[in-house]
């Protein structure tokens, strides 16, 4: 009985392990410039993507394994993976964490801040 439920066990976490994807291996193969449909080639599908007016971005991760259980969250993922497009082309790739999203706004707010401030200064002469 006890060498059934370890084969059982040991086969349930090797069918676990054999799922999961190599994001970081996969994106030595893109390249700048690459299109959508060349890098849905190389990487598959993302799991989820962020539109702005600026940039479009793939995110790939896989489920995060807490003892034998498969956690599908983003936030605890270990091996995220973001690739950024601007125009349909890749312009970079790479562990995007949310801290560089945050800097990212901040940037944008300062930009528009500083067009609205030089509208303004125009129209007062």
């Amino acid at each position: 009985m006890f060498k059934w439920l370890a084969v059982v066990m040991l086969s349930v976490f090797m069918v676990g392990c054999a799922a999961r994807v190599d994001y970081n291996r996969k994106s030595i193969d893109l390249a700048i410039g690459m299109n959508k449909s060349e890098v849905r080639a190389v990487m598959g599908e993302p799991r989820r993507t962020d539109v702005n007016e600026d940039r479009e971005r793939w995110i790939f991760w896989n489920p995060a394994i807490i003892g034998f259980t498969p956690i599908d969250n983003e936030t605890l993922a270990q091996d995220r993976l973001v690739v950024t497009f601007v125009e349909g082309k890749v312009t970079r790739w790479g562990n995007q964490t949310y801290i560089d999203d945050a800097a990212e706004i901040s940037r944008k707010t300062m930009e528009n801040s500083m067009t609205l401030i030089k509208e303004t200064q125009k129209t007062a002469q």
